[in-house]
């Protein structure tokens, strides 16, 4: 802060004591009749006079200039400045005051402060303020302001009092305004704890919604519950459509899912394609029911994502306190395993948490650590299922299929390993791996003259919606040296009805590279003859679980034979897989199904096994 020079300093007292003793010496001379003395003692102390008021001149003018500096520096300042009487009248105020209020200087001259509250914080809130600045000499706080246009805005303000010695006392107010300031902390607030997609909010706020509703169902001896929403194959929708369809479809889902929610509950996204349902009241365990089944029904209603028509479940984990957990991190832990649960039935389903669901969640993340450790340390390896000429004769193609060999649990089933692989995207790198080892063998027995006909290779819809899938086909081909044709690919029905238009581009991209195609389980899904016939596919691919019916199922045998004649019809080879017995395999000989494999031909076994036993198969079939 400036402060002015004071009007006297030494110099003046200096002079001030100089002239008195002039003039004592002037009147000592007059009186002892000396002439000239007076005269010099006159002089001297015309000078003295004129120093003295030089002096004071230039003290009253800096005093001048400093005042008008700290004038200027008050109209600069960016914060609005009011100076008040002590009771509140205003009688000056800043260019920043007219500024931020919007009230020019003499419209505010003679009034109170108060005509400048909102009224928002009460109306005892002025008396309380002057009554703490007369007590304390001071205030300092946010308060709700009107400016002129009537737009109330939020300002820091500090008020201090001033006492000045012969003046009457008064009161000085500092403020700005802190309203965008506000906006910005609370925008940051809002973007912590809320999804930037979906605008619902995220984990971050979903653990205290959570212990909200533990501790109002506590007080009232009450449940809540936690519901896990999970979308079913949506990494396919992103692989397939692109993450923008990707996006508008957690928009859209987002927002059912909302106008489903009720008042009390509170629905968050978790990350990813999860989200969280929290109910209030749980009560009545059939309430849970309709509720889920309600979710399930608005999120199977279908959407339209940039022109595609696209149908997506989900599947849905439950936990309800305080059976299944006392904390926010155990409700959704066991909502999770429930989640998995629900999925490893069948999806688009729902499953309540039961405690066995603990020891399979943890038994599966065990299984997806070990499933990477296997990848790496060669623990997997392929088997082969020879596919016989069942009119001709003769081994014309084999199966390869994966094996996981565990150093201490022994031989794990690919029903229990695939699935993971799938949901942890594991089976990207297993596809490839298996692709390219089925490559090398079949390279291997064309190098040993050792004739086996095509390679047939399982992909993965996961794998089959991949960019770069039909890139590392052609690299697999180039690096084993194995011909295209010499190669099958099986892809399952659901996985290119899933996404036809897109499916029909990529497996003619596979076919004029020379790759044979067949359509694995087909019957199972829910084909389009319009796609079928789209499709450039050379093989149908009849599920095992029509053949194993055949002998006892009359509708299954018709069905079977149905497929032949449909495949026929389209120009498509046939292939039955799952022939266990005699009597299913003269059935479909029967009918003219010209491949088949199963047991009661070959078991799958490893690639030297296999090669010995095609000459038999060849006599036998």
């Amino acid at each position: 802060m400036l402060h002015p020079p004071a009007v006297l300093g030494r110099r003046f007292y200096l002079f001030a004591l100089l002239c008195l003793l002039l003039a004592w010496g002037l009147l000592a001379c007059v009186l002892a009749d000396c002439a000239w003395p007076a005269v010099g003692c006159i002089l001297a102390l015309s000078a003295c006079f004129y120093a003295l008021w030089r002096h004071v001149m230039q003290r009253v003018l800096a005093q001048q200039r400093c005042a008008e500096l700290q004038g200027q520096l008050i109209d600069l300042s960016s914060e609005a400045m009011l100076l008040a009487d002590e009771t509140g009248c205003i009688l000056a105020v800043n260019p920043a005051f007219e500024r931020i209020t919007g009230y020019a200087a003499r419209e505010v001259q003679g009034e109170t402060t108060a005509f400048l509250l909102s009224g928002r914080q009460g109306g005892g809130f002025h008396a309380d303020v002057y009554r703490t600045v007369r007590e304390q000499g001071a205030w300092s706080g946010e308060v709700w302001n009107r400016s002129k246009q009537g737009e109330v805005y939020l300002q820091q303000l500090t008020i201090r009092q001033v006492d000045l010695p012969g003046m009457p006392r008064r009161h000085v107010a500092v403020f700005s305004d802190i309203s965008l300031q506000k906006a910005q902390e609370a925008r940051i607030e809002y973007l912590a704890h809320h999804d930037a997609l979906t605008g619902l909010p995220n984990r971050a706020a979903l653990a205290g919604f959570l212990q909200q509703a533990m501790q109002r169902a506590r007080m009232s001896g009450r449940r809540c519950a936690v519901m896990l929403l999970d979308l079913d194959n949506f990494k396919t929708v992103n692989d397939s459509l692109g993450h923008d369809a990707g996006d508008q479809l957690l928009c859209e889902l987002a927002r059912r899912l909302q106008r489903l929610a009720g008042d009390a509950d509170r629905l968050a996204r978790q990350g990813g394609d999860a989200f969280v349902l929290i109910i209030d009241q749980a009560e009545v365990h059939d309430d849970l029911v309709y509720r889920v089944e309600d979710l399930l029904h608005v999120v199977s209603e279908g959407f339209t994502l940039d022109g595609h028509e696209l149908h997506a479940s989900m599947s849905v984990g439950i936990s309800v306190f305080p059976e299944d957990g006392d904390s926010a991190e155990t409700l959704l832990r066991n909502a999770d395993a429930a989640m998995h649960q629900a999925k490893a039935g069948g999806r688009s389903t729902y499953r309540f948490f039961d405690p066995s669901m603990s020891v399979a969640a943890s038994r599966r993340l065990v299984l997806e650590s070990e499933l990477w450790q296997a990848l790496a340390g060669n623990q997997l390896l392929l088997h082969y299922q020879p596919q016989v000429d069942l009119l001709a004769g003769g081994v014309v193609g084999v199966e390869a299929l994966v094996r996981w060999r565990h150093p201490q649990r022994g031989m794990i089933s690919p029903a229990e390993f695939i699935p993971v692989a799938e949901e942890t995207g594991l089976i990207i790198p297993l596809g490839h791996w298996v692709l390219l080892t089925a490559c090398r063998q079949a390279r291997a027995w064309m190098d040993a003259g050792i004739e086996m006909g095509e390679m047939a290779v399982n992909i993965s819809a996961v794998q089959f919606r991949q960019p770069d899938f039909v890139q590392s086909v052609r690299r697999v081909l180039a690096d084993t040296g194995l011909p295209a044709d010499r190669l099958e690919l099986e892809i399952t029905e659901t996985a290119v009805m899933h996404s036809a238009d897109s499916s029909v581009t990529t497996l003619s991209e596979l076919k004029a590279m020379g790759v044979k195609l067949a359509i694995d389980d087909f019957g199972t899904g829910y084909s389009s003859l319009a796609y079928l016939r789209r499709f450039p596919i050379d093989r149908l691919k009849i599920d095992r679980t029509f053949v194993a019916d055949l002998e006892s199922d009359p509708e299954a045998a018709s069905l079977v034979a149905s497929i032949v004649a449909l495949g026929r019809s389209l120009g498509l080879r046939l292939v039955a897989e799952g022939v266990e017995n005699a009597a299913q395999a003269a059935f479909l000989r029967e009918i003219a199904c010209e491949r088949v494999q199963g047991f009661h031909f070959c078991r799958p076994g490893a690639a030297e096994h296999i090669a010995l036993a095609s000459p038999e198969l060849a006599t036998s079939s």
